[in-house]
């Protein structure tokens, strides 16, 4: 139905544009006939008088109300938690520097976490293995399997046994 009242429309756009030089002396349109062109007919055609000088059509068109919002909202997020990231990374590279390569001293054990360059990998490792030990994970909160010296390999009498 839209499709209709469009292509209605532009024909007679295109009817409307191809007039007879004698006709835009006048300031008016043709009347309806056979005239110069390929169109055959044309005819004036007149959409009411309400002062947009087309036909007032109601087009259903997608929203772009979800599209604007989520591209919004992501780029906002994207800014909340990327520009503290990029100031501290920032920071961190101009004051601190990353760590330079010295002489260990003698009896002197270097902590894991120390033999990383970067301040801010310093800084993650050391914190992963603070919450390992606190949360109780990590190599070092296993327990050994008991030996298979203790299973009984001795035929069941009974198969509940």
């Amino acid at each position: 139905m839209a499709a209709m009242s469009l292509l209605l429309r532009a024909a007679a756009a295109v009817g409307a544009r191809r007039t007879s030089s004698a006709s835009a002396l006048w300031g008016r349109f043709p009347l309806p006939g056979r005239g110069p062109g390929r169109f055959g007919l044309r005819a004036p055609v007149r959409y009411g008088s309400g002062g947009g000088g087309g036909k007032r059509m109601f087009i259903i068109d997608t929203t772009k109300f979800y599209d604007s919002r989520f591209l919004s909202l992501l780029r906002f997020y994207i800014l909340l938690t990327g520009i503290p990231v990029v100031v501290i990374v920032t920071f961190v590279n101009i004051f601190i520097g990353e760590a330079e390569l010295a002489e260990i001293p003698e009896g002197y054990v270097p902590e894991h976490w120390e033999y990383y360059s970067h301040p801010i990998t310093r800084r993650k490792v050391k914190e992963a293995r603070r919450l390992m030990r606190e949360r109780g994970d990590g190599p070092w909160f296993h327990y050994e399997t008991t030996g298979t010296s203790l299973i009984d390999y001795d035929p069941k009498s009974t198969p509940d046994n």
